[in-house]
């Protein structure tokens, strides 16, 4: 029986011994193996295998959740009654428009799915071992993961709403050192492990490290920045976390809610949610069971909407767009699959492009200043240089900065034609090309 499968008839099974008006159950079926390596050497290999369900019983318009992660029936039983006694006790909620319905899915994307056995301790040794060789060859140290996870999600509910996929995604991360304290970082994700380039991988983190050595502080000020995929790819994070949910557009705390239909940013820019793209590695349905479809959230530089779940789409009176979170989610529905369209520039032409500006591996430490301007406060991170007439001059110290990412995009001037998938804090991933920005506030140093 595939995971997926086996998730299916974990949910039929509780759905049948829970009690409601309405009932539903988000049942998962998990495997996961990691191997981590320092200081040039793997210092751990562990792999796991877990079930999990969570159950939402609706009384009335009262709701109540409780989660298990044993799946034998007394398990589950008792698992349903403390989600229904929890909706007995819970305040009843007229806005609740009732569990979604069934609605037809789009046919699954065509990806391949990692197999944890096939990307096996063996397999993962190595690609650490490759990684590592690009480091240790250069007298650097190399620190990392490899990864794979691949999970079975059903949902089900007394409406009728039954669906079920496979998902899943293989993932190598290294931070190259230099004993002067220089360092260098490289990522991967994707769904097929075969495409890892774990040379490739290590030797990208090496070269920074190198790079990086010697590294000067930087004056504050606002320079034109590139900015790498991973770099980007915080950007499209805080924005889905920000602003592209529907309730912050309720809120009147995202920028989308005072600037829809107006012309904000260069036209050039389309920012979409799309788990259905080929790309992608998400499921093609939300928690709820309800289908996913590509969303235009800036569509030619126009603020063009937010993705919803069942409750907010009928709070804002618009389609549901299949972007649940598992039930109780106090944030709202959002976006776990963003994706900037391809410009045509690459980052040697952005760079050349730029007289005098830096240049950003990756973000590290950042936080929300002000939601509705997406301000953010952070640090730049292992590979940022100084980017003197049209090349890479020098390397820079970690510098701290205080940016609009709204304001920043206004000054959009070059997107990269390649793109790489990069996984964020949330458990989703973006989809990230390279960016060239008129300008960006570098507040001071790290210390």
């Amino acid at each position: 029986m595939s995971m997926h499968e086996t998730a299916a008839e974990i949910a039929e099974r509780t759905l049948a011994l829970a009690r409601g008006d309405e009932v539903e159950v988000l049942a998962s079926v998990e495997r996961s193996a990691l191997t981590r390596f320092a200081n040039n050497r793997i210092h751990q290999n562990v792999a796991e295998r877990s079930a999990g369900v969570s159950v939402r019983v609706v009384v009335g318009t009262r709701q109540g959740c409780a989660a298990t992660d044993r799946v034998d029936e007394e398990s589950l039983e008792r698992c349903c009654e403390r989600a229904r006694e929890a909706a007995l006790r819970a305040p009843e909620d007229p806005s609740f428009p009732g569990l979604p319905e069934p609605s037809e899915a789009a046919a699954a994307p065509a990806r391949p799915l990692p197999d944890p056995d096939a990307f096996g301790p063996d397999a993962r040794a190595e690609a650490a071992a490759a990684i590592i060789a690009q480091s240790a060859e250069r007298g650097l140290t190399a620190a990392g993961t490899v990864s794979v996870r691949a999970a079975g999600i059903a949902v089900a509910n007394s409406r009728g709403v039954r669906l079920a996929a496979t998902t899943g995604a293989a993932r190598a991360t290294v931070l190259s050192m230099h004993a002067s304290g220089a360092s260098g970082w490289a990522s991967w994700l994707g769904t097929d492990p075969a495409e890892l380039a774990a040379d490739s991988l290590g030797d990208r983190a090496a070269l920074l490290a190198e790079r990086s050595v010697g590294a000067e502080p930087l004056e504050p000020g606002s320079y034109p920045v590139v900015l790498a995929p991973d770099a980007v790819a915080d950007l499209l994070d805080f924005l889905g976390y920000t602003s592209f949910g529907a309730r912050a557009y309720f809120e009147r705390s995202s920028f989308v809610a005072l600037h829809e239909g107006e012309r904000l940013f260069p036209e050039t820019l389309t920012i979409v949610d799309d788990a259905l793209s080929p790309e992608a590695v998400g499921l093609p349905f939300d928690f709820e069971g309800v289908p996913k479809h590509r969303v235009a959230l800036v569509e030619r530089g126009v603020p063009a909407g937010v993705v919803t779940d069942s409750y907010w789409a009928a709070k804002l009176a618009r389609t549901n767009t299949g972007h649940a979170l598992p039930a109780p989610n106090p944030w709202g529905p959002m976006p776990l699959d963003l994706a900037i369209e391809p410009g045509d520039a690459t980052v040697d032409e952005m760079i050349a492009a730029v007289e005098r500006g830096v240049y950003v591996t990756r973000f590290h430490y950042v936080n929300v200043e002000d939601p509705a301007t997406v301000l953010l406060t952070g640090m730049t991170r292992d590979g940022t240089f100084l980017i003197e007439d049209g090349r890479l001059s020098r390397p820079l110290a970690n510098a701290r900065f205080t940016q609009s990412v709204v304001e920043a995009l206004k000054g959009l001037q070059a997107i990269g034609r390649t793109r790489e998938l990069v996984g964020t804090e949330d458990g989703g991933a973006c989809l990230a090309p390279a960016l060239a920005l008129a300008s960006w506030q570098f507040t001071g140093q790290t210390g």
